[in-house]
Protein backbone atom coordinates (compact mmCIF):
# COMPACT_ATOMS: atom_id res chain seq x y z
CA UNK A 1 0.00 0.00 0.00
CA UNK A 2 1.32 3.51 -0.88
CA UNK A 3 2.06 5.90 1.50
CA UNK A 4 0.07 8.69 2.58
CA UNK A 5 0.79 12.36 0.90
CA UNK A 6 2.03 13.12 4.46
CA UNK A 7 3.98 10.65 5.20
CA UNK A 8 5.92 10.34 1.82
CA UNK A 9 6.12 14.18 2.13
CA UNK A 10 7.88 13.77 6.06
CA UNK A 11 10.34 11.19 4.26
CA UNK A 12 11.43 13.69 1.32
CA UNK A 13 11.74 16.42 3.46
CA UNK A 14 13.55 14.25 6.20
CA UNK A 15 15.73 13.04 3.24
CA UNK A 16 16.25 16.69 1.92
CA UNK A 17 17.50 17.59 5.72
CA UNK A 18 19.89 14.95 5.91
CA UNK A 19 21.33 15.62 3.06
CA UNK A 20 21.71 19.37 3.54
CA UNK A 21 23.30 18.26 6.97
CA UNK A 22 25.40 16.03 5.10
CA UNK A 23 27.52 18.79 2.92
CA UNK A 24 27.78 20.79 6.24
CA UNK A 25 26.65 24.29 4.35
CA UNK A 26 24.49 24.76 7.30
CA UNK A 27 27.05 24.52 10.05
CA UNK A 28 29.28 27.06 8.17
CA UNK A 29 25.83 29.38 7.94
CA UNK A 30 25.81 29.60 11.63
CA UNK A 31 29.69 29.69 12.05
CA UNK A 32 29.62 32.67 9.64
CA UNK A 33 26.51 33.94 11.49
CA UNK A 34 28.26 33.72 15.07
CA UNK A 35 31.89 35.01 13.85
CA UNK A 36 30.10 38.54 11.66
CA UNK A 37 27.70 38.90 15.50
CA UNK A 38 30.55 38.57 17.35
CA UNK A 39 32.80 40.99 15.54
CA UNK A 40 29.52 44.03 15.92
CA UNK A 41 28.83 42.93 19.64
CA UNK A 42 32.81 43.35 19.78
CA UNK A 43 33.01 47.00 18.05
CA UNK A 44 29.84 48.27 19.62
CA UNK A 45 31.37 47.08 23.06
CA UNK A 46 34.49 49.14 22.21
CA UNK A 47 32.82 52.12 21.45
CA UNK A 48 30.99 52.28 24.56
CA UNK A 49 33.37 52.19 26.24
CA UNK A 50 35.51 54.92 24.58
CA UNK A 51 32.45 57.22 25.52
CA UNK A 52 32.50 56.54 28.73
CA UNK A 53 35.92 57.58 29.06
CA UNK A 54 35.59 60.47 26.81
CA UNK A 55 32.53 61.05 29.08
CA UNK A 56 30.58 61.42 25.53
CA UNK A 57 27.95 58.83 26.99
CA UNK A 58 27.16 60.20 30.24
CA UNK A 59 23.87 62.58 28.81
CA UNK A 60 21.82 61.05 26.16
CA UNK A 61 20.03 64.33 26.02
CA UNK A 62 22.49 66.02 24.65
CA UNK A 63 23.63 63.95 22.31
CA UNK A 64 20.48 62.70 20.90
CA UNK A 65 20.13 66.90 20.56
CA UNK A 66 23.32 67.22 18.60
CA UNK A 67 22.94 64.61 16.19
CA UNK A 68 19.21 65.54 15.05
CA UNK A 69 20.94 69.35 14.46
CA UNK A 70 24.10 68.10 12.40
CA UNK A 71 21.03 65.48 10.60
CA UNK A 72 18.34 68.65 9.90
CA UNK A 73 21.84 70.35 8.68
CA UNK A 74 22.91 67.80 6.17
CA UNK A 75 19.52 67.11 4.98
CA UNK A 76 19.13 70.89 3.68
CA UNK A 77 22.66 70.63 1.63
CA UNK A 78 21.83 69.97 -2.26
CA UNK A 79 24.61 67.91 -2.89
CA UNK A 80 22.91 64.72 -0.49
CA UNK A 81 21.10 62.47 -2.66
CA UNK A 82 17.37 62.59 -1.84
CA UNK A 83 16.96 58.78 -0.38
CA UNK A 84 19.63 59.83 1.98
CA UNK A 85 18.28 63.47 2.63
CA UNK A 86 14.70 61.50 3.72
CA UNK A 87 16.80 59.19 5.62
CA UNK A 88 18.26 62.21 7.50
CA UNK A 89 15.15 64.05 8.12
CA UNK A 90 13.58 60.76 9.39
CA UNK A 91 16.18 60.07 11.83
CA UNK A 92 16.31 63.85 13.48
CA UNK A 93 12.74 63.64 13.56
CA UNK A 94 12.88 60.53 15.11
CA UNK A 95 15.49 61.31 17.60
CA UNK A 96 13.50 64.69 18.76
CA UNK A 97 10.64 62.76 19.61
CA UNK A 98 12.36 60.41 21.77
CA UNK A 99 13.82 63.34 23.54
CA UNK A 100 10.37 65.05 24.06
CA UNK A 101 9.10 61.29 25.42
CA UNK A 102 12.43 60.68 27.11
CA UNK A 103 13.28 57.44 26.09
CA UNK A 104 16.58 57.26 25.18
CA UNK A 105 17.04 55.74 21.36
CA UNK A 106 20.36 54.43 21.78
CA UNK A 107 20.05 52.17 24.80
CA UNK A 108 22.41 49.81 24.18
CA UNK A 109 21.27 45.92 25.69
CA UNK A 110 21.25 42.63 24.36
CA UNK A 111 17.26 42.60 23.87
CA UNK A 112 18.22 46.08 21.80
CA UNK A 113 21.10 44.46 19.90
CA UNK A 114 18.74 41.42 18.95
CA UNK A 115 15.97 43.49 17.48
CA UNK A 116 18.78 46.10 16.13
CA UNK A 117 19.93 42.71 13.87
CA UNK A 118 16.73 42.13 12.70
CA UNK A 119 16.52 44.87 10.55
CA UNK A 120 20.02 45.22 9.55
CA UNK A 121 20.02 41.67 8.91
CA UNK A 122 17.31 41.36 6.86
CA UNK A 123 18.93 44.04 4.05
CA UNK A 124 21.61 41.26 2.72
CA UNK A 125 22.98 39.25 5.48
CA UNK A 126 20.46 36.66 6.07
CA UNK A 127 19.27 36.42 2.18
CA UNK A 128 22.90 35.61 1.94
CA UNK A 129 23.06 32.80 4.17
CA UNK A 130 19.70 31.70 3.11
CA UNK A 131 20.70 31.89 -0.29
CA UNK A 132 23.72 29.54 0.77
CA UNK A 133 21.54 26.75 1.61
CA UNK A 134 18.86 27.10 -1.15
CA UNK A 135 21.59 27.24 -3.90
CA UNK A 136 22.63 23.57 -3.08
CA UNK A 137 19.05 22.17 -3.04
CA UNK A 138 18.49 20.95 -6.68
CA UNK A 139 21.97 22.06 -8.42
CA UNK A 140 24.06 20.05 -5.96
CA UNK A 141 22.06 16.83 -7.48
CA UNK A 142 23.10 17.49 -10.85
CA UNK A 143 26.94 18.10 -10.04
CA UNK A 144 26.88 14.95 -7.84
CA UNK A 145 25.53 13.03 -10.28
CA UNK A 146 22.16 11.63 -8.34
CA UNK A 147 19.86 13.74 -10.56
CA UNK A 148 19.11 10.61 -13.08
CA UNK A 149 18.52 8.74 -10.33
CA UNK A 150 16.22 11.32 -8.37
CA UNK A 151 13.86 12.02 -11.27
CA UNK A 152 13.59 8.16 -12.20
CA UNK A 153 12.33 7.27 -8.48
CA UNK A 154 8.51 6.50 -8.32
CA UNK A 155 7.64 9.45 -6.77
CA UNK A 156 6.10 12.56 -8.77
CA UNK A 157 8.30 14.98 -9.14
CA UNK A 158 6.72 18.03 -8.28
CA UNK A 159 6.36 15.75 -4.59
CA UNK A 160 10.43 15.77 -5.24
CA UNK A 161 10.58 19.55 -5.33
CA UNK A 162 7.98 20.34 -2.85
CA UNK A 163 10.06 18.54 -0.55
CA UNK A 164 13.11 20.38 -1.00
CA UNK A 165 10.91 23.73 -1.12
CA UNK A 166 9.60 22.43 2.69
CA UNK A 167 13.18 21.77 3.87
CA UNK A 168 14.48 25.30 2.54
CA UNK A 169 11.73 27.04 5.00
CA UNK A 170 13.07 25.22 7.41
CA UNK A 171 16.43 25.95 7.12
CA UNK A 172 15.63 29.54 6.80
CA UNK A 173 13.01 29.49 9.85
CA UNK A 174 16.30 28.23 12.08
CA UNK A 175 18.55 30.25 10.01
CA UNK A 176 16.43 33.26 11.45
CA UNK A 177 15.94 32.05 14.94
CA UNK A 178 19.37 31.26 15.42
CA UNK A 179 20.42 34.62 14.23
CA UNK A 180 18.04 36.15 17.00
CA UNK A 181 19.28 33.69 19.59
CA UNK A 182 23.05 34.38 18.84
CA UNK A 183 22.38 37.95 18.73
CA UNK A 184 20.73 38.44 22.03
CA UNK A 185 23.25 35.82 23.66
CA UNK A 186 26.64 37.09 22.54
CA UNK A 187 25.27 40.68 23.15
CA UNK A 188 24.05 39.61 26.54
CA UNK A 189 28.19 39.94 27.46
CA UNK A 190 29.01 42.63 26.88
CA UNK A 191 25.37 44.60 27.29
CA UNK A 192 23.46 42.62 29.48
CA UNK A 193 20.52 40.17 28.86
CA UNK A 194 17.98 41.93 30.30
CA UNK A 195 15.24 44.76 29.01
CA UNK A 196 12.72 42.60 26.58
CA UNK A 197 10.27 44.98 28.94
CA UNK A 198 11.68 48.09 28.26
CA UNK A 199 9.45 50.48 25.99
CA UNK A 200 10.45 51.01 22.05
CA UNK A 201 8.74 54.20 20.22
CA UNK A 202 7.61 52.46 16.70
CA UNK A 203 5.09 53.48 14.08
CA UNK A 204 6.84 56.45 12.28
CA UNK A 205 5.95 58.17 9.16
CA UNK A 206 7.68 60.33 6.81
CA UNK A 207 5.15 62.75 5.23
CA UNK A 208 5.19 63.89 1.76
CA UNK A 209 6.57 67.16 2.96
CA UNK A 210 9.48 65.87 4.53
CA UNK A 211 8.62 66.09 8.06
CA UNK A 212 7.85 63.00 10.60
CA UNK A 213 4.56 62.20 10.77
CA UNK A 214 3.37 60.39 14.38
CA UNK A 215 0.17 60.34 14.62
CA UNK A 216 0.86 56.50 14.24
CA UNK A 217 3.87 56.46 16.60
CA UNK A 218 3.25 54.00 19.58
CA UNK A 219 5.49 52.72 22.81
CA UNK A 220 5.21 48.80 22.84
CA UNK A 221 7.51 46.60 24.74
CA UNK A 222 10.78 45.71 23.18
CA UNK A 223 9.77 41.94 23.05
CA UNK A 224 6.77 42.39 20.91
CA UNK A 225 8.93 44.45 18.56
CA UNK A 226 11.44 42.42 18.25
CA UNK A 227 8.59 39.06 17.52
CA UNK A 228 7.21 41.27 15.24
CA UNK A 229 10.94 42.18 13.42
CA UNK A 230 11.88 38.62 13.10
CA UNK A 231 8.74 37.91 11.63
CA UNK A 232 9.21 39.87 8.99
CA UNK A 233 12.76 38.59 8.47
CA UNK A 234 11.62 35.30 8.16
CA UNK A 235 9.10 36.43 5.51
CA UNK A 236 12.01 37.92 3.53
CA UNK A 237 14.41 35.44 3.98
CA UNK A 238 11.86 32.92 2.51
CA UNK A 239 11.50 35.18 -0.40
CA UNK A 240 14.58 35.14 -1.40
CA UNK A 241 15.01 31.45 -0.90
CA UNK A 242 12.00 30.59 -3.14
CA UNK A 243 13.84 32.63 -5.74
CA UNK A 244 17.21 31.00 -4.74
CA UNK A 245 15.48 27.54 -5.36
CA UNK A 246 14.51 28.45 -8.74
CA UNK A 247 18.08 29.64 -9.79
CA UNK A 248 19.05 26.17 -8.47
CA UNK A 249 16.75 24.21 -10.72
CA UNK A 250 18.09 26.44 -13.87
CA UNK A 251 21.70 25.88 -13.05
CA UNK A 252 23.57 22.62 -12.83
CA UNK A 253 25.97 24.23 -10.73
CA UNK A 254 25.22 25.35 -6.94
CA UNK A 255 28.34 28.14 -7.39
CA UNK A 256 26.71 29.51 -10.55
CA UNK A 257 23.23 29.30 -8.66
CA UNK A 258 24.81 31.13 -5.60
CA UNK A 259 26.84 33.40 -7.22
CA UNK A 260 23.75 35.26 -9.59
CA UNK A 261 21.93 35.42 -5.98
CA UNK A 262 24.55 36.79 -4.46
CA UNK A 263 25.32 39.30 -7.51
CA UNK A 264 21.47 39.85 -7.33
CA UNK A 265 21.28 41.13 -3.51
CA UNK A 266 24.31 43.02 -4.08
CA UNK A 267 24.12 45.03 -7.25
CA UNK A 268 20.19 45.39 -6.46
CA UNK A 269 20.90 46.91 -2.83
CA UNK A 270 23.24 49.25 -4.49
CA UNK A 271 20.75 50.31 -7.06
CA UNK A 272 18.42 50.92 -4.83
CA UNK A 273 20.45 53.24 -2.66
CA UNK A 274 21.92 55.40 -5.46
CA UNK A 275 19.11 55.33 -8.37
CA UNK A 276 16.42 56.03 -5.74
CA UNK A 277 14.47 58.20 -8.82
CA UNK A 278 13.75 55.53 -10.57
CA UNK A 279 10.27 54.34 -10.18
CA UNK A 280 10.95 50.72 -11.68
CA UNK A 281 13.19 49.57 -8.86
CA UNK A 282 10.20 49.52 -6.48
CA UNK A 283 9.40 46.47 -8.21
CA UNK A 284 12.40 44.60 -7.86
CA UNK A 285 12.60 42.03 -5.00
CA UNK A 286 15.95 43.42 -3.43
CA UNK A 287 13.77 46.84 -2.64
CA UNK A 288 11.18 45.46 -0.48
CA UNK A 289 13.81 43.43 1.70
CA UNK A 290 14.03 45.52 4.75
CA UNK A 291 10.92 44.67 5.64
CA UNK A 292 11.77 45.03 9.68
CA UNK A 293 12.94 48.66 8.57
CA UNK A 294 9.89 49.63 6.92
CA UNK A 295 7.56 48.47 9.84
CA UNK A 296 9.95 50.57 12.01
CA UNK A 297 8.83 53.98 9.75
CA UNK A 298 12.21 53.96 7.86
CA UNK A 299 11.60 56.27 4.63
CA UNK A 300 11.40 53.35 1.79
CA UNK A 301 14.23 53.73 -1.37
CA UNK A 302 11.71 54.66 -3.60
CA UNK A 303 8.74 56.94 -2.55
CA UNK A 304 5.57 55.85 -2.37
CA UNK A 305 6.06 52.41 -1.38
CA UNK A 306 4.46 51.06 1.89
CA UNK A 307 4.77 48.02 4.62
CA UNK A 308 1.66 46.67 2.68
CA UNK A 309 3.33 46.79 -0.74
CA UNK A 310 6.78 45.47 -0.19
CA UNK A 311 5.26 42.51 1.29
CA UNK A 312 2.96 41.88 -1.60
CA UNK A 313 5.87 42.39 -3.71
CA UNK A 314 8.02 39.61 -2.26
CA UNK A 315 4.50 37.16 -1.98
CA UNK A 316 4.88 38.09 -5.90
CA UNK A 317 7.96 37.45 -6.46
CA UNK A 318 8.40 34.24 -4.14
CA UNK A 319 5.05 33.00 -5.88
CA UNK A 320 5.83 33.15 -9.80
CA UNK A 321 9.15 32.00 -8.81
CA UNK A 322 7.83 28.88 -7.20
CA UNK A 323 5.42 28.34 -9.82
CA UNK A 324 8.16 28.36 -12.32
CA UNK A 325 10.55 25.94 -10.84
CA UNK A 326 8.15 23.51 -10.82
CA UNK A 327 6.89 23.86 -14.27
CA UNK A 328 10.65 23.74 -15.03
CA UNK A 329 11.43 20.91 -12.65
CA UNK A 330 8.44 18.46 -13.90
CA UNK A 331 9.68 18.98 -17.31
CA UNK A 332 13.59 18.40 -16.74
CA UNK A 333 15.62 15.99 -19.68
CA UNK A 334 15.65 12.85 -16.95
CA UNK A 335 19.44 12.60 -19.01
CA UNK A 336 19.99 16.08 -17.55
Amino acid sequence: MSASFPALLLRLVRNETLKVLKRRRFRVVLAVLAALLSLVVFAQARQQAAAQREGRGSDWRASAERRATQMERRAGSPRIPPAFARYLKYEAGRLRYHLEKGIDPNARTGPAFCLGFAGLGSVLFLPLLVAVVASDLVSSETSEGTMKLLLTRPVARWKVLLGKLVAMGLFTTLTVAASAALSWGLAGFAFGWRGWGAPVLTGFQLGSGGSLDVSAARAVPLWQDAIVSYGLAWYSALAVGCVTVLLSVVFRSAAAALGTMMATLVSGTILSRVAADWEAARWFFVTALPLPDYYAGLPTPVPGMSLAFCAAILAGWAAAATALAFVLFVRRDVTG
